[in-house]
């Protein structure tokens, strides 16, 4: 919707309605500046056009709402749910995020083939690592930085990784397949930095940067974050929106086949010459 609006006495527009919501958290305008918005016959004063008549539904993601001129209806408006926000759905985001692991990790997992070999790496974290978890062989404990290296590598490669897909496609494979939206609250793409940024907290604060405790303690407390508030923490400081759209049947089908193929195509990088070639 393209709103056009009086600011510093000039008309100025034609603006989205987060544009518009932005200039209000700033003190740039005020809920009685006019505007006009395609349809309308005159201008108006910014609380009587369609987007805002009888309560400023403004999205702004837990901004501090003492800042924003508004009157006590309007205030109260703003303390419920709003209809327009996406129901929080932690499930598909884990279930997105189950898709894009194997891909966000595979350059970590090519490098760590080549540092420490592959015959290794499955002896760490391979098939072989986990038939002698299951078969309760003891095996020897690794070494403190080689757990650091692995660590950090998988890291390195899902910030590089998602980043690139966020800012380059505005989404990554486990996203689309799912069909959730992600851009920010203007609704414009990601940039590269907010991409980047985005990528180290969900690693940060959603997953405890793979480290025990932290990769139990992290998940739970965005999961509860995330149901209480609608939006994660870290997209709520970067401002930035994630739609979840409706889901067919293909799209689930797509997602279930998903996750056995590219985890089996990552999973044969862990195999040695002589199992994948017996």
């Amino acid at each position: 919707m393209e709103i056009f609006v009086v600011v510093d006495g000039k008309k100025t527009g034609p603006m989205s309605i987060y544009e518009v919501r932005e200039l209000l958290r700033k003190d740039r305008i005020n809920t009685s500046t006019l505007a006009w918005v395609k349809g309308m016959t005159k201008w108006e004063p910014l609380k009587e056009c369609p987007p805002f008549r009888n309560s400023i539904d403004i999205e702004i993601a837990e901004a501090d709402r003492d800042s924003i001129i508004i009157n006590s209806e309007e205030r109260k408006s703003i303390l419920e749910p709003s209809p327009n926000l996406s129901k929080a759905k932690p499930w598909i985001r884990l279930w997105a995020k189950l898709i894009d692991f194997p891909i966000n990790i595979f350059l970590g997992i090519l490098f760590l083939t080549n540092y420490i070999g592959r015959s290794k790496l499955n002896e760490l974290m391979g098939p072989d690592a986990l038939q002698k978890m299951l078969s309760s062989e003891s095996t020897d404990q690794p070494e403190i930085g080689v757990l650091v290296l692995i660590t950090l590598s998988i890291c390195i490669s899902w910030i590089i990784t998602e980043t690139l897909l966020i800012s380059i496609f505005s989404t990554t494979l486990g996203k689309w397949i799912l069909n959730i939206k992600t851009s920010k609250i203007n609704g414009k793409r990601i940039d590269p930095l907010s991409a980047l940024t985005r990528s180290f907290f969900v690693l940060f604060f959603g997953l405890g940067f793979w480290i025990f405790p932290f990769l139990i303690i992290c998940p739970i407390i965005s999961y509860i974050y995330l149901l209480n508030k609608r939006i994660t923490q870290w997209d709520r400081w970067l401002k930035i929106e994630v739609t979840h759209n409706e889901l067919n049947a293909l799209r689930i089908f797509a997602g279930i086949f998903s996750i056995f193929i590219i985890n089996n195509l990552v999973g044969l990088l862990l195999l040695s010459p002589e199992q994948i070639i017996p």
